[in-house]
């Protein structure tokens, strides 16, 4: 019954994290919050990881957040602590790309991972919830001020103000969702998008991480700021030197690590 976090790497520069405990909707637990942001960790420091893929095991939910029977007498307050909020907060602090494969219902903390994430699949069973309001939780990890910028603000009012979910379908029609695929083929097609993010220059990919979750909350000159000097970098980088030499060659690029292992 307690679940685990499960790390695996499937090939061609790619993280794959698997909350496993459906018997319990994939909630999580004091020791899988540990696990997965070691998990995090882990990837994020492996160099020869380009992007990080995060799912839930089973058919039926991404992850339900906390196992409330977890929080020490019941003090939702225990859910602010730096530790618990650093979990749901990986995706959106991790330099790499993140994509969540949500493979069923995704509420509370689970939702805050799939919002932190930077691109998201689903499946049609999938549903995205943020139920706090009826547990007397003020929104936290980005709920309140992120999720109106990605979807329009009145179905991010709808969301946090009634605790409806929001369905697959409506989710990828707000844009909260890149694409609706079948489960059978949520991981793969999770695969083939990283593939192709990590076929990209890691530098270009990071860099314009960065000044994108800059925009969000430092406005467009500061971000413009950023985009230039990171240009200037890029500029005088190996990457950009092999992008012209193979546009030139007509092949395919070969960045960074993957080159230095030719």
């Amino acid at each position: 019954m307690e679940g685990k976090i499960t790390c695996s790497e499937p090939g061609d520069g790619i993280g794959l994290i698997t909350i496993d405990r459906p018997q319990k909707r994939n909630a999580l637990s004091a020791a899988m919050v540990e696990q997965l942001i070691a998990g995090f960790i882990d990837f994020e420091r492996d160099d020869a990881i380009a992007v990080i893929i995060v799912t839930g095991a089973g058919d039926k939910a991404f992850c339900a957040g906390h196992d409330i029977r977890d929080i020490p007498d019941g003090d939702l307050g225990h859910l602010y602590e730096e530790e618990h909020m650093k979990a749901f907060l990986l995706p959106r602090e991790c330099p790499k790309p993140v994509i969540a494969a949500v493979n069923g219902s995704a509420y509370a903390g689970g939702f805050c991972l799939a919002l932190a994430s930077d691109l998201r699949l689903a499946t049609p069973q999938a549903s995205f919830a943020v139920p706090g309001g009826r547990l007397g939780v003020v929104p936290i990890a980005g709920q309140s001020s992120r999720l109106p910028r990605i979807v329009p603000p009145a179905i991010a009012n709808e969301m946090i103000m009634t605790g409806r979910p929001l369905t697959a379908d409506r989710a990828e029609h707000f844009g909260f969702v890149n694409a609706v695929v079948s489960r059978e083929r949520l991981v793969d097609e999770s695969i083939a998008m990283a593939q192709d993010i990590a076929a990209m220059s890691r530098f270009s990919v990071k860099s314009y991480k960065r000044i994108a979750q800059q925009s969000l909350f430092q406005g467009v000159e500061a971000s413009d700021a950023m985009e230039y000097w990171l240009a200037m970098a890029a500029g005088h980088g190996e990457d950009i030197k092999e992008g012209l030499a193979a546009f030139a060659e007509k092949r395919n690029p070969v960045f960074g690590s993957a080159r230095k292992g030719k």
